[in-house]
């Protein structure tokens, strides 16, 4: 008998364990995004994330105790990578005079840098989304114009849940920081850039 029962515990031991479970998050309705038009033809957004941030775990740091450690909550994942996420977000907020795929334009793209929750202190957290945005011209892909974005929120509670809230919320003041930036260069003209935006994006 007792050698039964270690070979009944052996065979116990060597079944397949349970997968640990985790929660899935995106970013929700965007019913609030801004839609708004964009005032030259884009043909092409990309977001184009740093290789730090090509993963769809949800990244957070503790400044106040270990801020050169880049860490991510083991039970709580994105449903894609933040950079998808974001250009999803985006695209929606640049659609709205829109109505099929521009096939001439100049190509916009995201640099993603950063997407985590930042501890300040224990229980104090915020979202944090650094990006730059580069205008490129049709064809010769030509920088055209660029500028950096920097957006934090302070987290609602000092978990996954609030950080994915607060980011959620940085991507949506992200577009409408985005769209203002647009908006500019449109005014700016043919003053400082030759042929003005419109122009050389071909509107």
């Amino acid at each position: 008998m007792p050698v039964v029962g270690v070979c009944v515990l052996a065979a116990c031991g060597s079944l397949p364990k349970a997968a640990t479970t985790y929660s899935v998050h995106d970013f929700g309705p965007l019913d609030s995004a801004v839609l708004r038009p964009v005032p030259f033809p884009i043909r092409n957004l990309e977001v184009v994330p740093a290789p730090w941030l090509a993963s769809n775990a949800i990244q957070y740091r503790l400044t106040y105790t270990q801020p050169t450690r880049r860490q991510f909550f083991l039970e709580s994942r994105w449903a894609a990578q933040p950079a998808q996420l974001m250009e999803v977000a985006l695209k929606r907020s640049m659609k709205a005079n829109q109505t099929a795929v521009a096939s001439s334009g100049c190509r916009l793209r995201i640099d993603l840098d950063e997407f985590a929750q930042i501890f300040d202190a224990e229980g104090v957290s915020r979202g944090v989304v650094e990006a730059r945005a580069v205008l490129l011209a049709p064809r010769t892909d030509q920088l055209i114009a660029s500028h950096a974005f920097t957006v934090t929120r302070p987290a609602l509670s000092a978990d996954a849940v609030g950080g994915v809230g607060a980011l959620r919320e940085d991507v949506l003041q992200l577009s409408r920081e985005l769209l203002d930036w647009l908006d500019a260069l449109d005014a700016e003209g043919a003053s400082r850039l030759a042929g003005g935006v419109r122009a050389r994006c071909g509107a």
